[in-house]
């Protein structure tokens, strides 16, 4: 995750997403993994490294779908 996210430069305002279809389907899948995190916080034990995971994985799936946008991410400010 960390050496895909040296080779661009992560937006610094919210993305649009869903650009193309693999991005958008990296986004669905990240949605996911989140409420599956949230699930897995409020039912394991305190221990668990399910949260961690999940967590881990979802950032993996945020820098491929902007991984796979390039450098046509369309870009609002948070105010709009």
């Amino acid at each position: 995750i960390d050496a895909l996210d040296e080779k661009f430069t992560p937006p610094s305002e919210f993305v649009v997403p869903g650009q193309n279809k693999i991005s958008a389907l990296l986004d669905v899948a990240r949605t996911v993994v989140r409420r599956a995190e949230r699930h897995a916080i409020s039912a394991a034990p305190a221990p668990s490294q399910a949260g961690p995971y999940l967590n881990r994985l979802s950032d993996l799936l945020w820098t491929l779908a902007r991984w796979q946008e390039g450098e046509s991410l369309p870009v609002r400010s948070v105010t709009d």
